[in-house]
């Protein structure tokens, strides 16, 4: 705004609010799990990383425990696939296609490119480290588990109308579909010399194909 003696004065910055500072702090432990790993994130580490010192972290979680959790429930609630039931799959259209959606959900999470490359090691990552955090653990599941059931209404659909074989059950077919997913995106992150970026999504493709076809 215009000022005396036809100056300018800026306009104060806003201060950071609680919820904008935790996110922010946030941000700093997912790029240092997606570049150096859970065992990386202490307080220290992110401190550093941040430019400040260790109180903004304890203040806002405590305990490096809970700033996990935080940067895990984020990571799962960010997800791009829709985890929410279909409120009736035989509505679906017509020329859907039950196998090519499928192809594209698993698209969404392969480390295709640099941003999806870090989000799924910090996916990764963060699984690991809940199979020691049995608390942690159960609340990760009931996200997983609300995945499975969209992806079991997607293949029990894609069944009826004879897209998806018959073979095997289900559950069985849903596990098996995240299963591959997760392999191939580990192995691309473990061995990226060998699983090069422009074969994952052909690998996976012909994956899905091989396993939902009748």
């Amino acid at each position: 705004m215009r000022t005396m003696a036809g100056g300018t004065s800026r306009t104060a910055e806003r201060p950071e609010s609680a919820a904008e500072r935790r996110a922010r702090l946030i941000g700093v432990a997912r790029d240092v799990i997606a570049d150096e790993g859970v065992a990386a994130c202490t307080f220290r580490r992110l401190a550093q990383a941040a430019g400040c010192s260790t109180r903004p972290f304890t203040h806002a979680f405590g305990t490096r425990d809970g700033l996990l959790r935080e940067v895990a429930l984020q990571t799962w609630e960010a997800s791009p696939f829709d985890r929410s039931p279909l409120a009736d799959p035989a509505r679906l259209p017509p020329d859907w296609d039950c196998v090519a959606e499928l192809v594209a959900i698993g698209e969404t999470f392969l480390p295709v490119t640099d941003d999806l490359h870090r989000s799924e090691r910090v996916y990764i990552e963060i699984i690991l480290f809940s199979l020691t955090r049995p608390a942690l653990a159960a609340e990760l599941l009931a996200f997983s588990r609300a995945a499975n059931h969209r992806v079991t209404q997607l293949i029990d659909e894609g069944r009826r109308r004879g897209q998806v074989t018959s073979t095997q059950a289900t559950g069985d077919l849903t596990m098996a579909f995240w299963s591959l997913q997760e392999g191939i995106a580990l192995t691309a992150l473990y061995e990226p010399t060998e699983l090069r970026r422009d074969r994952i999504a052909p690998i996976w493709r012909a994956g899905v194909e091989a396993l939902m076809r009748p």
